[in-house]
């Protein structure tokens, strides 16, 4: 079965090298969008934000960083 954005309420976006968000997956919850979002940016150091889908609202932006653990 494939989910579509309407069926689930937050997206993972990353930010390109042009300055446009890339919609890549979405999650039921809050909280699995926001620590796959922290993942990825941390193994890419890359700018990635989670979207509310139905009210389109930016809930958070993760960017990647190289600190140290």
């Amino acid at each position: 079965m494939f989910l579509t954005a309407r069926s689930l309420m937050y997206c993972i976006e990353r930010l390109d090298t042009g300055g446009q968000w890339i919609q890549e997956i979405c999650f039921k919850t809050e909280f699995k969008a926001f620590v796959n979002a922290r993942t990825k940016s941390r193994a890419t150091l890359k700018t990635y934000r989670v979207v509310h889908a139905t009210w389109n609202q930016v809930v958070t932006v993760v960017q990647g960083s190289a600190e140290p653990h």
